[in-house]
């Protein structure tokens, strides 16, 4: 027993010590780098330089921790200066020392100490270390002094933590290869239960989050949808599209009404508290006090760097061993998709858990905050691959350290892990077809088809952290106003791939609309829904034509006579009637799949022609209609399966959960008055 403790002691000075000595090497190279590019310095002996890289980190890490002890005094826009030049002064001084290394001037000096300290916080990134005593020092303890005349309380907070679009089986697996080592604390030391809860047809965050955070999802058919009475295309990509909707499914009494934050969510919940919360941009529920505190402190603005970095340069060495490992299915994964990666894994999970770390200490009853970056990197690698397992990794690691802190707060605070939804893999339906399904039902109908560039949730939350930057008044927010004033629209920045709103608007076309493997398809022309019959006879050949395809399980619309129906190749579904003739053709999509059904087809908004796409449970495929190996939006597999992880001592009246609004009430009741 003695030896296996003495194992576990010596693990992590092992560890220290590895990672010391990598941090060495690359910090020395790049000390051989910048006398390559800099005129400013000369690095002669190679001895030099690893004595000069070992006192700079010796001398940094025992006396910056001091200056950092003073920020909370300083002027935030002074304090960084003065940071900046005190490692300025560091390396001067430290190379009239060491011979073999020359360092001209304090500038000089100050672009170098940048660099190693970037350096040694990407080494550290890309290695996984946990800095926490780092963490607690330089943010913490500062947030601390800040809010330290929080009134204290007995009453436990709870924060909602959301994993986007993590399924059952995925986080199953996470448990069992040891990727979420925290998580499996919780629930086999039984202080925490998983079950799962079922999505709603439209299982994505656009879709889910309303219902979760608000109890009411309803008329949202899909990630984007056309609204025949108005003319108007909504989606869950623009932000004033998500404000209306908010406005539409609140009752003002949100799961987090009662003094809760919204952190990072598409909609607020009627938080009083919002930020990076896509339905408050521009609302006086807005609140940036985290981001005055994040930049005025040179610790996090090197931290959130060095891991906008790493994770840039772990997708784009994972997209190329994924093409050199030549792993199918795959997409496209270049372009600017690695910046969006390395934002979404990196900078808004670690303004997330910054704020969250704020909002524990200054004693808030409850906070919901989406870590979206799993969904993002499934979108591209795969639901399973290594590549998103490592970002459940990182989340996991994230939530160990709120537990920690959590033992400082103004409250006791309960931890509840959940997901919006999951995600089926499989080859795209272009993929399969060459075809998009916009081109398949251009090639069925004599009419104009038009369908808007795809985009995913990534650019909707890039775009809110730019805006919600761009409009505060300081010196960043002016400068990022100025680089984005191009790109802004009614004040909001709008970055990615354009909408041709004329192409919207003009009658006489059909609205082809991708959700993950549901298609949503509307004839402008029409100012009510079109129904079986009438479709059949303007477009004769469309539901024959797509049926064809064995990529596509069924289609969904409305008859004269024998209302809501589900056509599949080989058989008929009447929703109305609960029935079927010939083969079922919601066999494969769960014993839910006519109540999700009905639903959808019982909104205002729903489309005259819903078409969802096969599902193999044997190999566990579906097809996406955009060009994402791992979705959501539709009916099949392990998308509509998403988590709930709980304190034992909270109860749960009714399961099966089935839908987001069923969630919503039973976690409603978990939320403390205050």
């Amino acid at each position: 027993m003695y030896k296996n403790l003495n194992r576990e002691k010596q693990r992590p000075l092992l560890a220290f010590i590895v990672v010391s000595l990598i941090t060495l090497i690359v910090q020395v190279s790049m000390l051989a780098l910048l006398d390559i590019f800099v005129s400013g310095l000369q690095v002669e002996t190679l001895r030099g330089a690893i004595i000069f890289v070992l006192l700079f980190g010796i001398a940094d890490g025992l006396i910056l921790p001091y200056f950092m002890y003073f920020s909370v005094r300083w002027n935030p826009l002074i304090f960084p200066i003065l940071v900046f030049l005190f490692n300025g002064i560091l390396v001067v001084l430290i190379s009239k020392f060491v011979p073999g290394v020359v360092v001209s001037s304090v500038w000089t000096a100050i672009g170098v100490s940048l660099a190693l300290s970037i350096t040694g916080m990407i080494v550290g990134a890309l290695l996984a270390v946990d800095d926490f005593e780092a963490y607690e020092r330089f943010v913490v303890k500062p947030l601390t002094k800040r809010y330290g005349i929080s009134e204290k309380s007995d009453i436990p907070g709870v924060m909602f933590l959301e994993i986007d679009g993590l399924s059952q089986a995925v986080f199953q697996k996470a448990l069992s290869d040891n990727y979420m080592p925290t998580l499996k604390r919780w629930l086999e030391n039984g202080g925490h239960k998983m079950t799962g809860w079922e999505t709603d047809l439209s299982c994505q965050t656009g879709g889910s989050q309303p219902g979760i955070l608000h109890g009411n999802n309803s008329n949202i058919p899909a990630f984007r949808w056309y609204e025949k009475d108005t003319g108007r295309l909504l989606t869950s990509e623009k932000p004033r599209d998500v404000a209306e909707v908010e406005k539409r499914i609140s009752d003002g009494n949100g799961l987090l009404v009662k003094n809760g934050s919204s952190r990072a969510n598409m909609y607020s919940g009627d938080a009083k508290e919002n930020l990076l919360t896509v339905s408050t941009l521009g609302s006086t529920k807005r609140n940036t006090m985290e981001y005055f505190l994040i930049y005025a402190n040179p610790y996090m603005a090197s931290k959130t760097f060095a891991l906008f970095l790493s994770h840039f340069i772990v997708e784009v060495a994972e997209g190329w061993l994924q093409i050199a490992r030549n792993e199918r299915p795959r997409v496209y994964r270049g372009g600017f998709y690695p910046f969006q990666r390395a934002t979404m894994t990196g900078i808004l999970r670690e303004l997330s858990v910054f704020s969250l770390v704020g909002d524990m200490l200054r004693g808030l009853p409850s906070m919901y905050a989406t870590f979206a970056g799993y969904d993002e990197v499934a979108h591209h690698s795969g639901v399973a691959k290594r590549d998103a397992m490592r970002v459940l990794s990182g989340l996991d690691k994230s939530f160990e350290w709120l537990e920690r802190i959590s033992k400082n707060a103004a409250r006791p605070y309960h931890f509840v892990v959940l997901s919006d939804h999951g995600q089926s893999k499989g080859a795209t339906f272009l993929q399969r077809t060459g075809k998009t399904l916009d081109k398949v039902v251009n090639g069925l109908i004599d009419l104009e088809t038009y369908s808007p560039p795809a985009q995913d949730e990534t650019w909707l939350r890039i775009n809110a952290l730019l805006t919600d930057v761009s409009r505060q008044d300081t010196r960043g927010g002016r400068l990022v106003s100025r680089a984005v004033k191009n790109r802004t629209e009614d004040g909001e920045v709008v970055l990615g791939p354009k909408e041709d709103l004329q192409a919207t608007k003009e009658d006489n076309k059909a609205l082809v609309l991708a959700s993950g493997n549901l298609g949503l398809i509307y004839f402008t022309s029409e100012k009510e829904r079109m129904t079986l019959e009438q479709i059949s006879q303007a477009f004769p050949n469309l539901i024959p034509g797509l049926l064809k395809y064995p990529e596509i399980g069924f289609v969904s619309l409305r008859s004269e006579k024998r209302g809501s129906l589900v056509i599949g190749a080989k058989g008929i579904y009447y929703l109305n009637e609960d029935r079927f003739e010939g083969e079922n053709p919601l066999a494969d999509f769960g014993p839910n799949a006519a109540l999700h059904l009905r639903r959808e087809d019982s909104f205002s908004n729903a489309p005259d022609l819903l078409v969802n796409s096969f599902y193999d449970p044997l190999k566990d495929e579906a097809a996406a209609f955009e060009e994402l190996v791992g979705s959501h939006g539709g009916l099949g597999g392990n998308q509509s399966k998403a988590i709930l992880v709980y304190p034992s001592e909270f109860r749960i009246e009714v399961e099966p959960i089935v839908g987001a609004g069923s969630l919503h009430r039973i976690i409603k009741g978990w939320v403390p008055e205050k």
